[in-house]
Order: structure tokens, then sequence, then C-alpha cells
């Protein structure tokens, strides 16, 4: 099977992938729906409302809702609308849920990608340097930093930095020292976060090589360090490509809430909790959708890399 080949049967794979959690997600919908008409029902019951209040409650819910459609029909018009972006109207903004999400999927990105390209940047030499200095004091060193910064939250990093600095020039989050850009700290939180994974997964994945026949008969030939370091690197990639992408995805998951709760970023992540205190039922189920599809799409680049990288990969 060709490159090309492969990239065609991941790539429809991850359309599929799209797709069913698209069906999902509408089912859990349907069913969250259901559940709150009925204790809608229930309380106008307890409130004594008259059947004929309440049947014209259930009429116009139902009817709002989609509900009064056949199920399948109406889940055929669900796939059309998820084709054509047409995502229904958010009820908490007051506007089309598309045009919610458009701008602040951009933003949250903004800061996630330089600050994972950081961790990247920094992680992934400091690891390899680690390995090949084992038990040094470098190795050492790398290794209690490892620790050291695993065990700090991520509004633990904020508090300190905002001891420092202000995302804001005026207002409550003003802080003692000059005016940051929110999008600088957040990209500097997301940084600190993943270097220590990207440090001890990449030295991890160095150490496995080292240790092989082909690294012994390298340095048995008298090749320079750096020949020997891009020959490791070759081999260690696909593991470091695998866990830096399942990193991000964690940090698109848990820790942009975190990040967007505290800072004043009006992204995806603040979006959704406003339509989850607000009961916004279209923006909490397309904002978990776009979460679910970002995921998608970072499988589909591992899958890419992964061809890439090992061609082995791509023929089996």
């Amino acid at each position: 099977m060709s490159y090309v080949s492969y990239l065609l049967r991941r790539f429809a794979f991850a359309v599929f992938s799209v797709y069913a959690a698209a069906t999902v997600m509408f089912a859990f919908t349907i069913l969250q729906i259901r559940i709150i008409l009925r204790q809608q029902l229930a309380l106008l019951r307890w409130q004594n409302a008259t059947e004929r209040e309440i049947e014209r409650f259930r009429e116009a819910f139902v009817a709002q809702r989609g509900l009064d459609q056949p199920l399948h029909e109406h889940y055929l018009g669900y796939l059309i609308d998820l084709t054509t972006l047409e995502w229904g109207q958010s009820v908490a903004y007051g506007e089309p849920v598309a045009a919610v999400l458009d701008g602040r999927v951009v933003t949250t990105l903004e800061y996630v990608l330089p600050g994972v390209a950081i961790a990247i940047v920094l992680g992934v030499p400091l690891g390899v340097l680690a390995a090949f200095e084992k038990n040094g004091a470098v190795d050492w060193s790398a290794r209690l930093s490892t620790y050291a910064l695993l065990g700090i939250p991520v509004f633990m990093v904020i508090t300190y930095v905002l001891a420092v600095v202000s995302p804001a020039r005026a207002g409550p989050l003003t802080g003692s020292g000059p005016y940051v850009h929110p999008q600088v700290i957040a990209a500097f939180t997301v940084a600190v976060s993943l270097l220590a994974g990207q440090l001890r997964f990449s030295r991890s994945a160095v150490l496995d090589q080292t240790g092989r026949e082909f690294v012994k008969m390298l340095r048995a030939k008298g090749i320079s360090r750096l020949t020997l370091v891009r020959h490791v690197l070759r081999n260690a990639a696909l593991p470091i490509v695998s866990l830096s992408l399942t990193e991000l995805l964690a940090v698109l998951v848990l820790n942009i809430y975190v990040i967007e709760e505290i800072l004043p970023i009006d992204g995806l992540a603040r979006a959704s909790l406003v339509a989850v205190d607000q009961g916004d039922m279209s923006l909490v189920t397309w904002s978990t959708l776009v979460i679910v599809f970002l995921g998608i799409a970072g499988s589909f680049l591992q899958d890419v890399l992964y061809g890439y990288l090992d061609p082995q990969v791509s023929v089996e």
C-alpha cells in the first residue's frame, strides 16, 4: 500500500469517526432533553398546573427542540446541520452557535498551540541530553525538575505568574507587576504544564534506544555525538510524537477550562462553561463536539506522522 493510499484510508476513518461521535452525542442529547422534559412536567404538576397548561408547555418544549419530528428525520436533519455548520441558535449568546464558536476556537488555539510547541522544543532536547548523560548532573537536575513541575497544578502556575505580572490593565486581576497579555500567560502555563511530561517521555524513549545493538555498533565506529543523536531520535520519534499529541488532547479537555476560568480569555472553554451555567443545550452539545473533532484531527495528524516516520506502518 502506498503512502497516499494509507493517508486516504486514515482520512476516511477520521471522517467516519466524526459522524460516529456526532451520532453518540445526538443520542445523549435526545436522552438528556427527554429527562429535562420529565423534570419540568413533574415540577408543573407539583405546582398544581392544569392539564391544559402542562400539555401546552409540553407541545411548545417538544416543538422548540425538534422532538415533534420522527426520530429518523430529526437525526438526518442533525447530520445535515453538522455538515453545513447550521448548528442552531445559542440561547446564552443570542446568535448562531457556529458564530459563537468560530472565533473562540481560534482564541483557544492561539495559546494552546504555542504552549505545546514551546514544551516540545524545550522538552525533547532536554530529555535527549538527560538520556545521554544518564545518572549525571544534567540527568539528575532534569529528573528533579520534572518531579517538581508535575507536582504543581495548573491553577497554581497561574497564581504564581499573577503574583508578578498582570493580565489586565485595570480591574481585579491587576497584579503588582507589568501588564502581560493573557494569551502569553496562558501559553506559558500550557508550556509549563507540558514541559515535564515532554522531558520525561523523551528521556524514556531515547533510553529505550540507547541499549540496542545498532547504537553499540555506531559507537564502536566512533561516529560523532550529533550523528548518534540523530539516529537515536529517528527511532524514538514514534513514541515521542504519540505522547506529544496525547498531551495536547489532555490540555484541550482539562487545562483550558482552568486557564479560561481564571484568566480573562473568552475562548472555547469559557463559552462551554457559560452554556452549562445557562442550560444552553445547543452550545453545550456543539462545543463538546468541537473538542471531539479536534481530538480526531489530532489522531489523524498522528497517523500522518506515523506513516511518514515509519513506512512499515503505512504498508501494514
